[in-house]
């Protein structure tokens, strides 16, 4: 005859006692055990929640070096007259001169975007400015292929 068991593992066989779930008690967790899990468990996330945040403010354009700041230059080559250049930090609009020639002074530093406005549209040219430098872009080709909607 076998002897009914009460090891903390369900019955295994052809037959299951119906009660056995009834009766079985979870393993027992030593007074304080869980909190100290839970208390891991949040710094590790909370530490993780800052490396996360300091990477993203790193390399966003929100804070940039003291004095880090620098210049675009380049060249449209554009049709027709009239176009001009804007960043979106400084978005005043700078007219570009008659030969195509343009100079975005005082841009933070880091990842820019550069836009070429003419004729009621824009063209976005991505730039990285260096820390109190200047960066050539070259010569930037615009063409409208289509009349602006009335």
């Amino acid at each position: 005859m076998s002897e009914p068991q009460n090891s903390s593992q369900p019955p295994s066989g052809g037959s299951v006692n119906p009660d056995y779930y009834v009766q079985w008690k979870p393993p027992l967790i030593p007074p304080g055990q869980g909190r100290r899990v839970v208390r891991i468990a949040i710094a590790v996330l909370a530490v993780a929640l800052v490396f996360m945040g300091a990477v993203t403010l790193w390399r966003s354009n929100l804070i940039a070096l003291p004095g880090g700041r620098g210049d675009i230059m380049g060249r449209v080559a554009a049709p027709t007259g009239g176009a001009v250049v804007f960043v979106l930090p400084n978005p005043t609009e700078i007219p570009v001169a008659a030969d195509g020639s343009f100079t975005v002074p005082n841009v933070p530093a880091g990842r820019q975007m550069l836009y070429v406005a003419l004729a009621g549209m824009a063209w976005e040219v991505p730039v990285e400015v260096p820390n109190q430098g200047s960066v050539d872009v070259g010569v930037i080709t615009v063409e409208v292929t289509a009349e602006p909607a009335q």
